[in-house]
């Protein structure tokens, strides 16, 4: 194939990622510096906005452990299956999905309301009711909700690439079912399991509107404060630093993790 060729064809995705990532990104850089480097200073500086950052990294990485714990196995039940239980499961995975993420918030605010049915269960059996709403505890869950089925996908498809013959031959070598899952299946879905955390973390890190109408003003992470910058103080500048501090700590997230995976291989 001629380079011409090869040029004309990725034109269209190199154009998209100028103008679509690349582009915003320079733009939002720029007017962060615009009065040089004491809009950094003041969030590096500032105890409260550190902890904002520790909220976001603390709460994305939960969202991902508990991912990557209720995925993996539903994952595995997935590779396995056949027919129409194979369908029914994937189906059942991706329904969150399909809703929008406005109404899947409400659903989530009535489940745990002071009269949802949390508290229509509890009373039902004489037991006093709980305010899940506005706690971290319910902003966990749904986004485990929502976010899982990246989890599962990328794991399954790591798991249905697996030739059935290695696991054969450990049994044939005398290995016993979970010790053949310990040092066979674990070790060579790990890439998929990777790939899961990778996608789950950003996508939480950069979580807002479930965020903010499960969390209410109990809770702070950075999306929200970006939100609150642009839209309440009206401080575009400082909005667009906290913007480009997300960036950098989810790089520099993936950063860490691809050197873990490495010393885990070597």
């Amino acid at each position: 194939m001629r380079r011409s060729t090869v040029a004309l064809l990725l034109a269209p995705a190199i154009l998209f990622l100028l103008f679509g990532f690349l582009a915003p990104i320079a733009v939002g850089l720029g007017e962060s510096l615009r009065a040089g480097l004491g809009l950094y200073g003041k969030i590096f500086g500032d105890s409260y906005y550190l902890e904002v950052i520790a909220s976001t990294l603390a709460l994305s990485a939960v969202v991902t452990l508990i991912s990557l714990a209720i995925g993996y196995p539903y994952a595995l039940i997935l590779a396995r299956a056949r027919g129409w239980r194979k369908a029914a499961l994937l189906l059942l995975l991706v329904a969150p999905l399909l809703v929008n993420v406005v109404v899947r918030s409400f659903g989530w605010m009535v489940v745990f309301g002071r009269s949802g049915l949390i508290n229509a269960v509890l009373a039902a059996v004489g037991l006093p009711a709980i305010d899940m709403l506005n706690s971290w505890t319910a902003i966990v869950i749904a986004l485990v909700h929502v976010l899982m089925p990246f989890m599962v996908l990328s794991i399954a498809a790591t798991l249905e690439a697996l030739d059935p013959a290695l696991e054969e031959a450990a049994a044939t070598l005398g290995a016993r079912p979970l010790r053949t899952f310990v040092h066979v299946v674990v070790p060579l879905s790990l890439h998929g399991a990777v790939t899961g955390s990778i996608l789950v973390f950003a996508l939480c890190m950069g979580s807002f509107v479930t965020v903010m109408m499960m969390g209410g003003n109990s809770t702070m992470v950075l999306p929200l404060l970006i939100y609150q910058q642009l839209t309440v103080a009206g401080d575009q500048a400082f909005a667009a630093a906290l913007g480009m501090v997300l960036l950098a700590t989810v790089v520099a997230v993936f950063w860490l993790q691809g050197r873990l995976v490495r010393s885990m291989r070597s």
